[in-house]
């Protein structure tokens, strides 16, 4: 927010800020890069110019430690009834996987067709790799005894493990860079590495040939990390690969189990990057993101046959991802978000009504659940809000083919 008057230079104004002058024009720079103008004539609204100006700073300022509350949120008049909930709450749940459980990665395995993956649980405590998930997509013939030796070769001992399979037979792998103690020459590194990756002809640590991708092409066996923690480039290229090949990601179901996975669980640092741990804490502030979602707007501008979603669902989901009423965005991985371990903070204790179905599909009694997953759109929007979330000119949904 940005008062100017002809008189003075422009300033940007906080709630502490005092104005010594009487704003002619308010400029908002707004998160989806807009940037609006308000002008205010001579006569007439120059008292009302100042309150405005005041009111709006020491709004943003309340949002961004309450997590913009009022921006879109269903007020109390417009909460949706009982039963929308609970149609809200069977949709979400049962048609985005949130990769929190067993039976999530195994039945998206399945659907993938990956002959000669499995699914591990060697991670299943997070002290084999704190940031990754408790569940591994690994090689069938690859023992958790010889996995586990693998994980201190890597940064932040992210190793290898297959994101997506092709129709066509190609894998897409990710993993951190090596570790910089180890050796990755050595013929004990080099022998750990080709079993976890099959035996393919990958190279770790530079780039592979990146064909084909879009309308059914076959994309190469294997995709090598392009950085070294694995947790920011890397979230964004295997998902947009997966945009481009797996038309099941460009419905809305599929696409929200993909951030699931390739960002939620994947350990993507979404309280750093969005800047939402404070004025004191250190600035890692990076829209990695929010450029998947511009990429993503920019391919369902080209392609809008191919989307099962609009640039009003894009738009919901960036806003949402400011707001730490969420558990999506308010933890750096599922370590913690499992633990929430992160300090709450006043006034954020969500109670579901109707009770809340949990990861693993069981439905109890209501209970106090602290931060419920972004996709549970009804928490927020309307049912008239949640229709313009659907590319009626798109493919038919799954429930529909």
């Amino acid at each position: 927010l940005t008062p100017a008057s002809s008189f003075s230079k422009p300033k940007v104004l906080t709630a502490a800020s005092t104005l010594k002058f009487i704003p002619e024009e308010l400029a908002v720079f707004c998160r989806d890069f807009r940037l609006l103008h308000f002008y205010f004539p001579e006569h007439g609204l120059a008292p009302q110019a100042f309150r405005v100006a005041n009111a709006i700073a020491q709004a943003r300022e309340a949002a961004a430690w309450l997590g913009d509350a009022a921006d879109g949120w269903v007020s109390p008049g417009e909460a949706p009834p009982e039963e929308e909930e609970e149609e809200d709450e069977e949709q979400g749940s049962s048609t985005t996987l949130l990769f929190e459980s067993l039976r999530d990665w195994e039945e998206e395995l399945q659907r993938l067709g990956a002959a000669g993956w499995r699914v591990s649980a060697v991670n299943v405590r997070f002290d084999m790799a704190p940031s990754l998930p408790q569940y591994l997509w690994v090689p069938s013939g690859l023992l958790d005894h010889d996995l586990k030796r693998t994980f201190a070769h890597f940064q932040e001992r992210r190793v290898p493990r297959l994101c997506w399979r092709h129709p066509g037979g190609g894998d897409l792998l990710r993993a951190a860079s090596f570790h910089p103690a180890s050796e990755p020459g050595s013929e004990d590194v080099r022998w750990r590495c080709s079993v976890v990756l099959q035996g393919g002809d990958t190279r770790l640590g530079g780039w592979e040939r990146m064909g084909g991708g879009w309308k059914g092409q076959t994309p190469p066996h294997h995709l090598s990390p392009p950085e070294p923690s694995d947790r920011d480039l890397n979230c964004l290229l295997a998902s947009l690969v997966q945009l481009l090949g797996d038309p099941h990601a460009r419905s809305l179901p599929g696409f929200q189990s993909l951030v699931q996975r390739e960002w939620v669980a994947a350990g993507h640092p979404f309280p750093r990057r969005l800047g939402l741990l404070g004025r004191d804490a250190p600035r890692e502030e990076a829209p990695v993101f929010l450029l998947f979602l511009d990429c993503t707007w920019q391919l369902l501008w080209q392609f809008p046959a191919d989307f099962g979603f609009t640039e009003a669902f894009l738009l919901a989901l960036h806003d949402s991802s400011f707001s730490p009423y969420f558990s999506t965005f308010r933890f750096s991985c599922q370590r913690q978000r499992g633990r929430s371990s992160l300090p709450q903070l006043p006034s954020q204790t969500y109670r579901p009504m109707g009770g809340w179905q949990d990861p693993g599909g069981h439905r109890g009694a209501p209970r106090p659940c602290s931060f419920p997953p972004v996709w549970a759109w009804g928490r927020r929007y309307t049912r008239q809000q949640r229709e313009q979330f659907r590319n009626p000119a798109g493919p038919p949904g799954p429930a529909e083919t």
